[in-house]
């Protein structure tokens, strides 16, 4: 085990028979909790519940976290390898410090990544190798990105060794969209989709179009269109039950989103928004881009608002009455009409209409 540290942090590498194979750190910007925050896998709030309760029962929070069903083993180790290269990276930063080296026993538990470190040494030079390089091939946001042609045939097995933000964003890439139709339709930031777009093409999975415009996205058109009504039936029974029963309307929420299935409650991951803020669609997306990174799952959502409708409405029916419920989902009638209107007929369309129709038979009848 190499130990290494400067008056800022300290670090230790571990090797196992001169492979490395895990990495620990002080720096809090590079604790597994941080990079939870940061990927918005988990609220502030839940984190520190966990925490707490891994560190009661003597485990590790990621483990533990898995354990409780809330990441998969392979978003566990997707974090993991990307904390562990944070932290290596980091190292070649340092103008000083210090390092020595000690004994220690490494458990195949113990085992996350395998790099030499000459490995470590490219990855970070790779880093430096510069992504201001990248920023100069892609001057503005119009820019539109294809997948390699030899990469074409082989796109199922490519998809297979990304990570989830990067799989999603790779399976947009089609040689029309151009990379502020990504943002939009990941839900992500700028920086962060410029960032995957980095990697992508630094793999050689994708490359730069010689087109550049705004081609109209009919899928993100469908996807926003359906999302953005549900967004809005729901924050119309939220408003309601605000007007009526105040605080205790966030309470109710909170509860129907704890009745989900664990893959609903994903798609809600930080959503509804707190108090004073809009509701919008873009952490929904932001959601479905990270837990549903495959195009036959990314209209997940309207199940998942549909069961969460129907916790909401019996709350409502029970605390607030039928007749007043009536009257609130009398409302989705408009919304039916709209997306019966203004969108082609698709599977998809027929299941949002088919949902409304027995919300209102159900509740508004």
């Amino acid at each position: 085990m190499a130990i290494v540290r400067n008056e800022f942090a300290f670090k230790e590498v571990f090797f196992k028979e001169g492979w490395i194979v895990f990495a620990r750190t002080t720096k809090s910007e590079e604790r597994i909790g941080n990079f939870l925050l940061r990927r918005e896998v988990i609220s502030e709030e839940a984190l520190e519940r966990f925490a707490f309760q891994a560190k009661k029962e003597g485990k590790k929070l990621g483990f533990f976290l898995v354990e409780k069903g809330f990441l998969s083993e392979r978003e566990l180790q997707e974090i993991l390898e990307f904390q562990v290269k944070e932290i290596l990276c980091d190292l070649f930063t340092w103008r000083e410090g210090e390092f020595f080296f000690a004994e220690k026993e490494v458990g195949d538990e113990d085992v996350i990544v395998s790099y030499t470190p000459l490995d470590i040494a490219l990855m970070a030079a790779r880093r430096a190798l510069d992504f201001s390089t990248f920023r100069k091939m892609v001057p503005h946001n119009r820019v539109i990105f294809r997948v390699s042609p030899h990469i074409e045939r082989d796109k199922e097995k490519v998809m297979e060794k990304l990570d989830a933000n990067e799989k999603f964003i790779f399976s947009l890439i089609d040689g029309t969209r151009n990379i502020d139709q990504l943002i939009r339709f990941s839900g992500n930031d700028e920086i962060s989709v410029i960032n995957i777009l980095y990697r992508l093409v630094t793999m050689g999975l994708i490359t730069k179009s010689k087109d550049i415009g705004v081609y109209e996205d009919q899928a993100y058109k469908e996807i926003s269109g359906f999302l953005s009504t549900l967004v809005k039936i729901f924050e119309s029974f939220v408003n309601a039950m605000e007007t009526e029963i105040g605080v205790k309307a966030k309470e109710l929420v909170e509860k129907a989103k704890g009745k989900l299935s664990l893959d609903y409650q994903k798609v809600f991951l930080n959503y509804p928004p707190k108090e004073g803020k809009r509701f919008e669609s873009s952490t929904i997306l932001r959601n479905i881009s990270r837990y549903f990174p495959d195009p036959d799952k990314r209209f997940v959502f309207i199940d998942a608002f549909y069961e969460l409708f129907t916790h909401l409405l019996d709350d409502m029916s029970r605390i607030l009455g039928e007749n007043w419920t009536k009257k609130v989902v009398q409302g989705l009638e408009a919304h039916r009409s709209e997306v019966h209107k203004a969108y082609p007929d698709s599977s998809h369309k027929r299941k949002l209409v088919s949902y409304l129709d027995k919300l209102m038979a159900l509740y508004g009848g």
